[in-house]
């Protein structure tokens, strides 16, 4: 259940909740549901790039 100052969006009946310290970071972030032969998941791409190895 969301909480006082959270932002909730509902994307094609599904409710995703984002406490109001997280919305900063999610700005450019992709929120995706996936039906592949490996399995149903949600995904999380930021436009940004990032989270890559050196």
């Amino acid at each position: 259940m969301p909480k006082e100052g959270d932002k909730v969006f509902e994307v094609e009946g599904v409710n995703i909740i984002l406490d109001d310290e997280m919305v900063e970071y999610t700005p450019g972030f992709i929120i995706d549901y996936r039906n592949t032969y490996f399995g149903k998941r949600f995904s999380v791409d930021s436009l940004y790039g990032g989270g890559g190895c050196s």
